[in-house]
């Protein structure tokens, strides 16, 4: 029953769709002109950027994929050595909480004066540091302190602890805040796309069919979106759930 739920409510959202298209309550492409759009954008360029939905598609990826590796990269060990080092979490605290309340949109004039097209990339680091590195922090503060005093009665060294404790036990938390910081990032390169105008991109791929007038591209544009942001969200809850099954396994 739960399986068949989903595709009910689509079914529904689609009936909704294209009542109130059909009797002119909004001024939008029918459902059934979209998903015709949709399908032939994938296999045909479209006139205007003479791309087609997937090269945009894998534009925006690329973007992601580069920003949040190298934000992922940076946040979970600073966010370990904050939560582990109390010297470390003191030292940064205010700095970051003073940088994370900027909307990661209000540093696009900075990051295009400083990175030119790659721009778009620094964004996305933004949207996902934040997220990893208090996921991670906060994960890293919370380890059992029974298993930390154990571990030292033993003679464990401090990078002994780290990687046999710490990072196993933080795991989860940090898969979330990947979790969080990866569709943050999804989010924030598609506005970077559109207001950064990039060669390609789903962003840009949307924001051009807008100005052309060619509703029925950009609602597939939307879709396109969409289906990717579920497919690396379902992709990461799946992964954070065996990681957490085989944590609590371990223990």
């Amino acid at each position: 029953m739960k399986k068949i739920i989903p595709f009910v409510s689509i079914i529904f959202f689609l009936l909704v769709w294209l009542f109130l298209t059909w009797f002119k309550i909004i001024p939008l492409p029918d459902p059934i002109e979209v998903i015709k759009s949709f399908f032939s954008l994938i296999f045909l360029k479209e006139s205007v950027t003479n791309l087609t939905l997937i090269e945009h598609a894998i534009a925006s990826l690329v973007r992601v994929s580069i920003g949040a590796v190298i934000a992922f990269t940076l946040a979970i060990p600073l966010g370990l050595l904050i939560g582990w080092y109390k010297i470390f979490g003191a030292f940064f605290e205010t700095i970051i909480e003073l940088l994370r309340p900027i909307p990661p949109l209000a540093w696009l004039p900075i990051s295009i004066i400083l990175f030119g097209k790659a721009g778009p990339i620094f964004i996305v680091f933004l949207c996902a540091f934040f997220p990893a590195l208090l996921n991670t922090a906060f994960a890293a503060k919370r380890v059992s302190k029974n298993l930390i005093d154990m571990s030292k009665i033993f003679k464990a060294t401090d990078k002994q602890i780290i990687l046999k404790i710490l990072i196993p036990s933080s795991l989860p938390s940090i898969l979330t805040g990947m979790r969080i910081g990866l569709g943050m990032s999804w989010m924030g390169i598609i506005a970077a796309e559109m207001i950064a105008l990039s060669a390609a991109g789903l962003g840009y791929f949307i924001m051009v069919m807008y100005q052309v007038g060619h509703l029925g591209e950009m609602i597939a544009g939307m879709i396109m979106i969409g289906i990717i942001g579920y497919g690396m969200n379902e992709l990461l809850l799946k992964l954070n759930k065996y990681i957490k099954h085989r944590h609590d396994k371990d223990s």
